[in-house]
Parts: C-alpha cells; structure tokens; sequence
C-alpha cells in the first residue's frame, strides 16, 4: 500500500509541476471558498495555501501566480458574501444554511457594531465568525467603497500570512539538505496531517459546535437515566454545563485515535516482521550526534523515565488517595498502572522487534520506557487538574507532556529503542489514559488539594531520579554506550563479493534510495582528501550551522556556499569535496564520501570502506531572498570525468571494475 500511495503523490506533485494553472486555480477556489458565507468554516483554507507555498518553496509551482491567486480568491469570496448581504439584508438570516447558525450570527454582529469598519480586516483572522462578517457588514449598509477598499489590502495580507510560510517551510527544507523527491514527499505529507488536523479541530469547534453541545446532552440524559451512581456521576462530568467536559471529550477523541494509529503500526510490524528502513537511518541519525556531554544529560533524562521513579511518583499517587479515603481513585491508579505492564508483557510474547548488539534487551514493542513514563505522567496530569482554571490545566498538561517527550527523546538518542517501539508506546499510553479519564470522571474526589498533589509529585520525582542517578548512573553509562557492527573483509575476499554486498545507492533519512554511488575507496579520509586537492578539488569542512548564513542572500556566489549536508542512513558525509563543471563554469560537481561498516584488511592495518557518489549542483536563487545549493545527479560524462581524473592520480589505485545491475562500481584504494 506504501508503494502505491508513494506513486500516487508522486504522479500528483508531477502533475502540478507539468499543469501549474490547475494548482494555481485550486489555490483561487480555496481562498475563494474560504471567504464565502458559512462555507468558509468548513474549507481547510490553511492546509491548502500553506502547501501550496510549501511546492513554492521547493520549486515546484510559480510563486507570483499562486499569490496572486490567493488574493483575488479571498477578495472575491468576501465581496460576494458582502453582496449576499447587501441584497438580501434582514432575511439573510433566515436563508440556509444561516439560519442553522443564529449563535454565529449574534457573534458577527456584536463583534461588527464593536469594531465597525475594522471588522472587515480584523475578522479574516478571527476563526470562526470570518465566515459571516462581510455578510453581516453588507446587511448593516456598510458602503462599497470602504467595503472594497479594506477588503482589498486586507486581503494581501491575509494572503501573504497564508501563502509566505509555507515557502519559508519550502526553503527550509531546501536548506536542511535532503532534497531527494521522497524526502519532499514525506515532509509535505507531515505537514498535509499536521495542517488537516488543524482543520479538523476548526471544524468541531466552529460548525460542529451546536451538535457537540446536543450529542454531550444528549449522552448525559442517557447517563443520568442510569441507576448506577458511577454513571450518574459521568452524566454530570459529560453535561456541556460542565466546563471540564471538553478536555475528557478531547482525551476520549485522542484515545480513539490512538487505537486506530497502534493497530496500524502494529500489524505493519507484523507483516514486516522487522523494523523500517526509516527506523535504520534515524538509529544511525543519532548514533552520528553522540557525544560524552550529550550522553551524560540523555541518560539522566532517560532515568527520569525508569520503573522504580515512576513506581515512586505512583506511591504518591496512591498514599495521596488512600489518606483523602478516595478509595476508588486509588484502584483507578493502581489497575492502570498494572494494565499498562500487562501490554508491556503481552506484545513481548506476541512481537518480537529485532535490536542491535548488546543493548538487544532494550528493543521491546511498545518501548516500555515510554509507555510507563507516558501512563505515569499523563495519570498525574489527569488528576491535579481535576477542578482547575482551563489555563492551568493546559499548563500541566504541557509540561506532562514535554516531560514524556524528553524521555522518549533520550531513548531515541541513546539508540536503545527503535522509533516504532517510542511511538508504539506513547500509543498506547493514550489510550489507557483515555480509559483512566474516564474512570476517574466518575469519582468524587474528597479534600483534593490538586496543586498540593502536583507539588509533591514533583518533588518525589526528582528525589528518586536523584538517588538513582546517584546509584546506578556509571552503570547505565557502560551499558548505553554505542555498539558498532563492523563487518571485517580481506582484500581478495572484498573484492570478489564483500563489495556487493554495500549499498550501491545512497539511503536519504526516510529510507529512500536516492543517487547511486559511484565508487568505493579503501583508505583514510587524509589519503583521499590529498588526492582530491591534487586533483584540483576543494575540499570542504563538515557542513556546519553557520554555513547556511550564506544562504540567506541572493548574492552569494556558489563558491561562497558549503554543500547541501545530504546523509546516507542517517549519517553525515565524512569527506565533502567541489569542482568546477567544465561544461557550466557556474555549476560545480559535488563528491562526498560516506563510511560504511566494513574494513578491509591489509597485512596488520585496517582500512575502513567509503562509498563515493558525485552530483551536479548548483545555484538556485528564488524571489531574491536565497541562494540555495540545489543538487542533480551527475551525468554519464561528468561521472567518467572525474574518475578519469582520480584514476590518473599517481597515488591511486583501481582494484576492480564491476557491474551490479545497471550500476558500475569502481573500487578504488591508495597504492602502498
């Protein structure tokens, strides 16, 4: 199904790029539909423009077009919707699909008398009531003229503030160095699921609000009709009176959602029976940032998240309950913790997700660290805001969240957990705490003290986290240090079949074959940097953050610029080096050398293996804001050339010669 959906976007990114005019008038319907009376509140207006200056961007549709498009549509929409209330004035309220909205209209009228003319370029970025203020304003007499004019440059801001971050974000991801057609796809799809959902949250609150109100009602009945006290107690937490009705129907939504999201990774496990390619180079993606200050804070981190410090912050959870004689609470607490280490016991008997090296102990779906740590943190979240303002709920609910995010994020950086295992686990953290929200909904907390509650926990949590730091930290230290496998060849032995059995393309970080290789070198990076400078190569630093600085004007020339910092499975190019293309004095060839995990041996030295590849670069300069290194592969002819080039070197050996399907593999070492 991946293949299939990855063609599928494919062919549609394509299909814009060939026929700019159907994205551009996709961009006027949207914008135009956004503006229109009550159609405004269900068009996922953000989602489109900010995609579409996202294709901006990264050079796969015109911007001028696209912007313009954008204005005239939400122009359009506006002065149409003013019209409607210009002709129909009064008795547009009584037109549908108004007349289903009398609460928005109230809402675009009080807020139309109160601001008057400013409403019109106010409103476009108020959700929800933007949808009736020009109508409201046509209804109320307001002159064309003024209309029109705040309409009109109202627009090309709102325009500008739709469609301009999307081709920063575009850019972005030219700057971040993985411009590979996957990568793009990948990144647009991200941001496609986080803008929809956006929507979607727009969409429930605005014209799904009045349904909400009546289905809560309408469950609330139900409940109440109930002889059980607990379902008499819910039909009050769920009435739509109750102001914290709507964080349990959020954790009741984010808890369904989850159940849908494990099923699928867990059967794409299931029928992989292996981890993903994307799990691979973000491994190898964090095992390149490694460094012994990055490891002391991340195991710390990762400490925060251990069994005994949660069963600590738990205890307090319990003790906390059991001395208010909130009996009730207290079993909620302790059968979600013990159905939380069920699901931890049963997917290990059931799943079996393959590690590396030592640290094969740690590799277990759902990562248990992240699934207690999830659980334990969320179920305090759940029970200190119990009662509290809804700001401060949400401040608890994001620091209980950052504080599960960290710890998930140390176990990515300390390689002991696969990115599936981190996801799999905070999934099902969501759905237990669903279940948990639910549960204690329906009980009377007695003499609660929440803030008191939340203030204790905090302490316990970073006094046992102190003692076991204090305990166990050189130990972890040991056991979370990097495991590298090295496949070890002798020279003949390599150049029969060790060769073949090395990538021969280059793996970007989602997983995606990108450009191939386009030869091997047996040596040190000093060897092959020197014959690179002899050969009239520039050889190039790591890419570091401030060469993007010159980036960032248009001005800059292509000498003046580093690389793009493309990787391979996550790791970054060990050697980057530049030539002049002497077809296009003002393109250049990239060649950047990466390091594998095999060695060849040669008497009593051993001589790592890097894979090569060489692509064509240059300058892309857009709206006159950047110059961005942007990357082909290299032709037939520019790949002879500088093999050409290197073979000549009287310091360089070709060992062998061979071909793997449609690709040539040169091998090439330093001559003894």
């Amino acid at each position: 199904m991946q293949t299939y959906f990855d063609h599928f976007v494919h062919f549609v990114l394509d299909y814009f790029a060939l026929h700019p005019y159907w994205a551009v008038a996709l961009v006027f319907l949207i914008s135009l539909g956004e503006a229109l009376l009550v159609i405004g509140l269900v068009v996922p207006s953000t989602a489109v423009l900010i995609g579409a200056g996202t294709l901006v961007g990264a050079g796969k549709l015109p911007f001028w077009p696209v912007m313009i498009a954008t204005i005239a549509g939400c122009i359009s929409g506006d002065q149409i919707s003013y019209w409607a209330g210009r002709i129909y004035g009064e008795r547009l309220r009584t037109l549908w699909p108004l007349r289903n909205y009398p609460h928005l209209l109230a809402k675009g009228e009080e807020y139309v008398r109160l601001h008057g003319g400013k409403s019109i370029a106010i409103g476009r970025f108020v959700p929800g009531i933007k949808a009736v203020v020009p109508g409201i304003a046509g209804m109320f007499g307001m002159s064309q003229s003024y209309f029109l004019t705040v309409n009109f440059f109202s627009g090309i801001v709102w325009a500008a503030m739709h469609v301009l971050p999307g081709v920063l974000l575009g850019q972005a991801f030219l700057l971040a160095g993985e411009l590979s057609g996957r990568l793009v796809i990948v990144l647009l799809i991200l941001l496609a699921i986080l803008a929809i959902g956006g929507w979607l949250v727009r969409v429930i609150v605005g014209i799904m609000s009045p349904y909400r109100l009546a289905i809560q009602g309408r469950i609330a009945a139900w409940a109440a009709k109930s002889s059980a006290l607990s379902m008499q107690r819910f039909a009050k937490v769920i009435a739509p009176e109750n102001p914290n009705s709507v964080l349990l129907v959020l954790l009741i939504v984010v808890g369904l959602a989850a159940v849908v999201a494990l099923i699928d990774l867990v059967s794409g496990l299931l029928i992989r029976q292996a981890v993903s390619q994307f799990d691979h180079s973000l491994y190898n993606f964090f095992s390149e940032l490694r460094s012994l200050p990055g490891d002391e804070i991340f195991i710390r981190v990762t400490m925060l998240g251990d069994q005994y410090v949660l069963y600590a912050v738990v205890a307090v959870l319990i003790m906390w309950a059991v001395l208010k004689r909130n009996w009730r609470a207290a079993m909620a607490v302790i059968i979600t913790l013990v159905a939380a280490r069920l699901v931890t016991a049963a997917f290990s008997f059931g799943l079996s997700v393959p590690g590396i090296g030592a640290q094969n102990m740690d590799f277990k779906f759902p990562a248990p660290h992240a699934l207690l740590a999830g659980t334990v943190f969320g179920m305090v979240a759940v029970v200190t805001s119990r009662g509290l303002s809804r700001w401060t709920q949400a401040i608890i609910a994001a620091g209980s969240a950052m504080l599960v995010m960290a710890v998930c994020f140390s176990r990515l950086y300390l390689g002991v957990n696969w990115f599936s295992d981190v996801i799999g686990g905070v999934l099902v953290a969501l759905i237990l705490l669903a279940i948990f929200s639910v549960a204690i909904s329906t009980i009377q907390l007695r003499r609660f003290s929440p803030l008191m509650l939340l203030a204790t926990t905090c302490i316990v949590l970073l006094g046992a986290t102190s003692i076991d730091i204090e305990k166990t930290f050189d130990r972890r230290f040991e056991r979370f240090q990097p495991v590298n496998k090295i496949t070890v060849f002798s020279t003949d032995d390599y150049i029969s079949t060790g060769w073949s059995k090395l990538p021969v393309q280059r793996i970007n970080l989602v997983g995606r074959p990108s450009e191939a290789f386009q030869f091997q070198w047996i040596g040190s990076l000093d060897t092959l940097n020197s014959v690179l400078q002899s050969q009239n190569f520039v050889t190039w630093n790591r890419w570091r953050l401030w060469d993007a600085l010159p980036y960032l004007s248009s001005s800059s020339t292509l000498a003046e610029m580093a690389p793009n910092p493309v990787v391979h499975e996550g790791l970054r190019a060990k050697a980057t080096a530049t030539t002049i293309d002497t077809k296009h004095p003002d393109h250049r060839l990239v060649l950047r050398a990466f390091q594998s995990n095999s060695v060849v041996v040669e008497g009593d030295g051993k001589l790592r293996v890097y894979l090569v590849d060489i692509t064509h670069e240059f300058a892309k300069r857009d709206f006159g804001l950047f110059a961005v290194p942007t990357d082909q592969p290299a032709d037939a002819d520019e790949v002879s050339d500088v093999l050409s080039r290197l073979t000549a070197d009287p310091g360089v050996e070709k060992l062998a010669e061979r071909q793997l399907g449609n690709q040539l593999v040169v091998i090439l070492r330093p001559k003894s």
